[in-house]
């Protein structure tokens, strides 16, 4: 058993050096890597031969130098691939308002940090030509309202012509569809919350002129928030709307279960995404733009044989794992030629070549050979 850990530790150093070697002399450690692999192998089960004809002749326990192992047996359960995105916290109602038309700021009747409601005035401008206007256009309304009255019985008792009749209709119509429209434009200087939230920011003050488009203050409401991320191409279809995700906020350490609620259906030229959003609810404490990592199950299989990743062998033939068997010469280690699946969390999943309930080397399967006799023990190796 010396002699093998010595080829092994010789095997190792090998492996090592190859990585710092030139692409020809890679490929020949390589080469010579696997033929001394190979060797190790032929040399393991020439051991075991050797000391099954050793203990036939009376000069040997097989019981003195049996190679110590661990155990563990399969069984079937769910396994998951999981991976992490980096998301941004977003809020469907964190917007700049802008005045609908242009004037100077009379009044600011909100700072930065305040409540307001929806419908409360932010920001008052200059309308006292408008004001004026109305004023004007509420008399000649007045007068005309009153002609309108007087020309209407004169029409109705047959006195007068149509003519005048319906000259003095069309101006009393004209003058409240222009009174109605400069009401509405005076409504137009008072810049109102469009929903209730908090004054984030502002960035006019009274005297200066605001302009249609330009932002002058931005409310942020704390409701309606979600997350957005952006997932690799490769990876569409492995998601699902209102599939479980595992959110993180680093920044106040919190983790919180939630679910996918929109995916995207363009990819992003630039960087070859798709989008995802998840929600959560209104009462977390989080900000907009808050940086969050969302742990996503790209793959799941709820009848999955696992075992630990550091059981798998490879040699030419491909990969390996021992299993026991027990037999009238004792505890033998049995080569089983197996296929992978995925590997997550030292985890793999078998696809072929093991089933549920068979007894595999644990620990100590890497100083034995195929047919070895050992020995099973429950205290670490």
């Amino acid at each position: 058993m010396k002699k093998i850990s010595y080829i092994l530790s010789i095997l190792l150093v090998i492996g090592v050096a190859g990585g710092c070697e030139k692409p020809d002399e890679v490929e020949q450690k390589k080469k010579e890597l696997s033929k001394k692999q190979d060797e190790l192998f032929k040399l393991k089960s020439d051991i075991s031969k050797l000391e099954k004809e050793l203990e036939e002749m009376g000069a040997f326990d097989k019981n003195a130098n049996l190679a110590l192992v661990s155990t563990m047996t399969t069984e079937r359960s769910r396994f998951e691939h999981r991976m992490d995105v980096r998301g941004t916290v977003r809020s469907r109602n964190n917007i700049m308002i802008s005045a609908e038309v242009g004037g100077v700021v009379r009044e600011v009747r909100v700072a930065e940090g305040q409540q307001v409601k929806k419908g409360d005035i932010l920001v008052v401008q200059d309308a006292q030509v408008l004001l004026r206007t109305i004023k004007e256009l509420e008399s000649s309304l007045e007068l005309a309202t009153n002609i309108y009255n007087r020309q209407k019985k004169l029409w109705e008792s047959n006195i007068g012509t149509e003519v005048q009749y319906l000259e003095a209709k069309n101006n009393k119509e004209s003058l409240e569809l222009r009174l109605a429209t400069t009401r509405t434009e005076l409504s137009k200087t008072r810049v109102r919350a469009p929903f209730t939230g908090v004054v984030d920011m502002v960035d006019i003050r009274a005297g200066e002129i605001a302009q249609p488009g330009l932002p002058i203050v931005r409310l942020v409401s704390l409701s309606r928030m979600y997350i957005k991320a952006d997932v690799s191409e490769s990876l569409i279809g492995r998601f699902n709307k209102g599939q479980d995700v595992d959110v993180y906020f680093p920044s106040t350490d919190r983790r919180i279960k939630s679910r996918i609620s929109a995916i995207g259906q363009v990819i992003n030229p630039q960087n070859r995404t798709f989008e995802i959003e998840v929600q959560f609810d209104d009462n977390i404490n989080v900000k907009p733009n808050m940086i969050t990592v969302i742990t996503l199950t790209d793959y799941r299989n709820d009848n999955a044989i696992t075992i630990p990743t550091r059981m798998i062998q490879t040699d030419r033939s491909g990969k390996f794992v021992y299993a026991i068997e027990e037999n009238e010469e004792g505890t033998m280690a049995i080569r089983k030629d197996i296929t992978t699946g995925v590997t997550y969390d030292n985890l793999t999943e078998i696809t072929s070549g093991l089933d549920a309930g068979e007894v595999l080397v644990d620990k100590g399967g890497l100083n034995i050979a195929d047919g070895a006799l050992v020995k099973v023990t429950t205290e670490n190796i």
